[in-house]
């Protein structure tokens, strides 16, 4: 299941992986976030597994204009898929990891690092390209708001 996030959420995480590729730890302090905000580590895994949700469901071509049935046979399909299974565990991982962490810098580092693993291995993108993907992403995310 997917966890719900804001566009300011999304523009935030965007941000933080953007001064983690940037290695700006200025930046990255400065989204460290307040009262009522998730921490770095937590917001980053969130991110990430909205991210690579996406991705698999792209992977597997569902979208919007599909019937039911049609659908549930894809996300079976996605449910069996021994990748699609691994970046469930990933996730996970990650909220795992978030979870002990805090709001600790250098483990927002850390997972942010994943998902540009994980980025990197459904596109191929190294993190120049990336940096251009998670531009794109915020100006998605700015058009819709």
């Amino acid at each position: 299941m997917d966890i719900e996030l804001t566009d300011d959420e999304h523009l935030r995480a965007l941000a933080a992986l953007e001064a983690i590729v940037g290695n700006n730890d200025d930046a990255l302090a400065i989204l460290a976030g307040g009262a009522g905000e998730r921490p770095p580590p937590a917001l980053l895994a969130a991110y990430g597994q909205h991210t690579l949700h996406r991705a698999l469901i792209a992977t597997f071509g569902i979208d919007a204009t599909m019937d039911y049935d049609e659908t549930g046979r894809l996300v079976a399909e996605i449910n069996s898929d021994p990748t699609a299974r691994m970046v469930f565990v990933l996730t996970d991982a990650l909220h795992n990891q978030a979870a002990l962490a805090g709001d600790d810098p250098a483990t927002a580092k850390l997972i942010a690092g994943s998902i540009l693993l994980a980025i990197h291995a459904f596109t191929s993108a190294d993190n120049q390209d990336a940096l251009t993907l998670l531009r794109a992403l915020r100006n998605e995310v700015l058009r819709s708001g």
